[in-house]
């Protein structure tokens, strides 16, 4: 892809400015680091005001991610804006623990969104909920938060029951094609062959260490860029 220098140092300089140094440990006793900490990631082919602003929903793993960008516990919903030019966060609902079904049940709008967001399913793999009740839930979400855009987030490995995650994403990915969602896998340099943490990531196996939240996020932010905004990471 063709790339504007100017175009790519938007996002850089907006990443710069806005470079939060609050700090915390999130409801799963994982610290988040300092954004500030994560790699600084520059995008081509998207103009400015192309800004797409995003709702999160989500469980652990979405606790984390917005720990990473924000520094907060976040413990349900959280309103916050996160600015990184091209993209920006701007709150939701995300909660330890949480399945689809208590995701569905609490979800609701964001004033400002445009996007959402959803970062679900681990902990219905660890209950063993059917996907079609997952599914159900799934959908509930999307249509609570009432967004045109939708993105669904790959779930991560789990080392007590890989092919169970591994078998919720490929059913996760067949229903985003029904629904015309996109799809995103902020952690597939965190998973081996077999559905399990690689060991450079592996926290608690179901979670992410520091390392892998901060890769994750990154990952995260490379794909939403790509896919809302037509943008390549280019550095």
């Amino acid at each position: 892809m063709t790339s504007d220098p100017s175009r790519r140092a938007f996002l850089s300089a907006a990443l710069a400015t806005g470079m939060l140094t609050l700090a915390g440990c999130s409801a799963d006793g994982v610290e988040p680091g300092h954004f500030r900490n994560l790699p600084l990631r520059t995008f081509g082919g998207y103009a400015p005001s192309d800004t797409v602003h995003l709702a999160v929903v989500g469980d652990s793993l979405s606790v984390g991610v917005v720990g990473q960008l924000t520094g907060a516990n976040v413990n349900g919903d959280w309103h916050d804006t996160v600015d990184l030019g091209a993209l920006q966060f701007l709150g939701g609902w995300s909660k330890v623990g949480a399945t689809t079904a208590d995701m569905a049940r609490s979800a609701k709008p964001v004033s400002g969104a445009d996007a959402l967001l959803i970062m679900a399913g681990t902990n219905d793999v660890a209950a063993k909920t059917v996907f079609d009740d997952s599914s159900v839930s799934i959908g509930r979400i999307a249509d609570a938060v009432h967004l045109d855009r939708v993105s669904v987030a790959m779930i991560p490995p789990s080392n007590a029951s890989p092919q169970a995650a591994l078998d919720f994403n490929d059913q996760l990915r067949d229903l985003a094609g029904d629904r015309g969602w996109s799809v995103v896998d902020p952690w597939r340099s965190a998973r081996d062959d077999e559905g399990r943490w690689v060991t450079r990531y592996r926290g608690d196996g179901t979670h992410p260490n520091q390392s892998g939240y901060q890769a994750g996020t990154d990952q995260l932010v490379d794909d939403l860029a790509e896919v809302y905004l037509g943008a390549e990471p280019v550095g």
